[in-house]
């Protein structure tokens, strides 16, 4: 296997980092709606789960303040789904839901020595959080089924591809 040299990695790393980017909602980059993805450190918009309690965990959704709400709730009715059907729960309920703003702090890229290298930004950012209960069986009408919740919504989500509504100027100025 052929290595590459320092020139070339750094080229594929910051590609890399650009494609990251324009999928990960960052603000000014990728104007699709909010994907179906799991959210990470270089791109932080989508979604990350965390076991709460036996047979219960937490999802949060994060992506730019004009995110639609719907959007933001079938990402995450759909990765508890996805949880269920993965751990074979068979059923689940969410609990709870929290929608709390903030602002996320970035630095935008650009070639060293340019205008733009290195610039501080701030983007407004949304978050839902969501608590979820699974159950073999359910025991009430409030429970779903997780597999066929997680193949018709992850089909709705996958053929959804309205753009975002304008981000509201009030959100970018809670940022600075």
């Amino acid at each position: 296997m052929r290595r590459l040299s320092g020139t070339r990695w750094g080229a594929v790393s910051a590609a890399s980092v650009v494609l990251a980017a324009c999928s990960g909602g960052l603000t000014g980059v990728g104007q699709g709606p909010l994907a179906y993805k799991y959210s990470n450190a270089i791109a932080p918009s989508g979604f990350s789960e965390s076991i709460i309690g036996p047979d219960r965990y937490r999802i949060e959704v994060k992506g730019p303040a004009n995110t639609p709400r719907e959007r933001m709730e079938k990402i995450a009715t759909t990765r508890a789904a996805e949880i269920g059907k993965d751990n074979k729960l068979g059923y689940f309920r969410i609990d709870s839901v929290q929608l709390n703003t903030f602002c996320q702090k970035y630095i935008q890229g650009g070639k060293p020595g340019s205008a733009n290298a290195g610039n501080k930004k701030q983007s407004a950012m949304v978050v839902m959080t969501a608590d979820v209960s699974y159950t073999k069986s359910p025991p009430d009408a409030s429970f779903l089924d997780a597999r066929q919740t997680f193949d018709r919504y992850r089909a709705e989500l996958d053929q959804d591809q309205t753009a975002p509504p304008p981000l509201d100027p009030a959100a970018m100025q809670q940022c600075g």
